[in-house]
């Protein structure tokens, strides 16, 4: 099953400043950007645990 969900999230304008320099000299969207330094979040958090609840783990 695939759960999408849709977040606002609240960032410095230094942060802002950061992500649309990054994103005009990569090409990238700044939501793309922000999507996945999120992701790469979670995944270090869960990174040396058992319990993670994407990979079957309890919540």
């Amino acid at each position: 099953m695939t759960i999408s969900r849709s977040i606002s999230v609240y960032i410095s304008e230094e942060a802002a400043k950061r992500l649309a320099r990054i994103s005009a000299e990569t090409g990238r969207l700044v939501e793309e950007l922000a999507e996945c330094s999120i992701e790469e979040a979670t995944l270090d958090y869960f990174r040396h645990r058992k319990d993670d609840p994407a990979k079957g783990g309890a919540a």
